[in-house]
């Protein structure tokens, strides 16, 4: 089930912030990196290694 929620925000952080939803991951994952907390950093990494997989499988739009 964590795997569908990750896709699932990768999904609306594209919606929401379009190409630069990957660099607002990274800051989230900065974020949890300096506060020394795993799982948020964990849960971060798994939505930007799903945002890559989107991108790579999601046809463009003309």
């Amino acid at each position: 089930m964590a795997e569908a929620d990750n896709k699932q925000t990768a999904q609306s952080l594209m919606v929401v912030h379009g190409l630069r939803a990957q660099a607002v991951v990274r800051e989230r994952i900065e974020e949890a990196r300096l506060q020394g907390d795993a799982s948020s950093l964990a849960r971060w990494q798994n939505v930007e290694a799903a945002i890559s997989e989107l991108r790579r499988t999601t046809p463009a739009r003309a």
